[in-house]
């Protein structure tokens, strides 16, 4: 049986000159030999497969509206401090069969008094799977994110979990935050290493840092820091994996 890669993000692989390895990474989706699960979230309804969303608060939701140009999702914090919403997809993915998440959001254009996270986690029914981001402490078990809360910097940071122990954050200075802004976000887990990439670019990652043989969904999530709601936008993600 074939040893098969986990790919790499494909972020504008296509407009750069590239070589043989960058055009394994474009051609890996249109493999029988991969499962691609991919969601732009067009018609007129959300679909069906998805667990439900995980809110808790006064107008805290995730919501689905028809026509909306290009095609996203709402995930609404609400108005209560703390509140939130969250949106998985499924546990079926492991870090020992590899896999790879991306993201495309978009920030509100406020984005004080909220907590943000994108990534890859063990459960998609949590209240977050970072819970403070400072110092740090999670709700989840194994789980790596990209994550921003105001209630400690101004930053990305990268956090994860292996086993129940939160490994550490990795701060990002390469990308900030900026209001009303689309970013495209990748989380690569192969074994118990995991990386994270925001545009295209590595932006934090190592060994060690997640429990390989634990099931992941994908994860995008927003909270109230403050009491003012906060909407940030799903429009595009994608999870593939090797199918054996």
């Amino acid at each position: 049986m074939p040893n098969l890669a986990v790919p790499f993000p494909t972020d504008q692989l296509i407009a750069r000159k590239t070589g043989v390895g960058h055009q394994r990474d474009l051609w890996t989706p249109s493999s029988f030999d991969y499962d691609v699960f991919e969601d732009k979230f067009w018609g007129d309804a959300i679909l069906g497969l998805y667990p439900s969303a995980k809110t808790n608060g006064t107008s805290a939701a995730v919501t689905f509206t028809e026509h909306n140009a290009n095609g996203y999702l709402d995930l609404v914090s609400g108005t209560d401090d703390n509140g939130y919403a969250g949106q998985g997809m499924g546990l079926q993915f492991t870090g020992d069969r590899g896999v790879l998440a991306e993201f495309i959001i978009v920030l509100p254009a406020d984005i004080t008094t909220m907590k943000f996270e994108v990534g890859l986690s063990d459960a998609d029914d949590d209240s977050g799977a970072v819970n403070v981001k400072a110092t740090p402490t999670a709700t989840a078990t194994d789980f790596a994110v990209i994550c921003f809360d105001s209630d400690d910097d101004t930053n990305f940071s990268f956090i994860s979990a292996k086993g129940g122990t939160v490994v550490g954050t990795q701060d990002i200075t390469a990308h900030l935050p900026i209001v009303s802004t689309t970013y495209r976000i990748a989380v690569r887990v192969e074994g118990d290493s995991a990386s994270a990439y925001i545009n295209g670019t590595q932006v934090a990652g190592g060994a060690h840092l997640i429990e390989g043989g634990n099931k992941l969904t994908p994860w995008v999530f927003v909270q109230n820091r403050g009491g003012t709601s906060r909407t940030v936008q799903l429009h595009k993600w994608r999870v593939i994996q090797p199918a054996y």
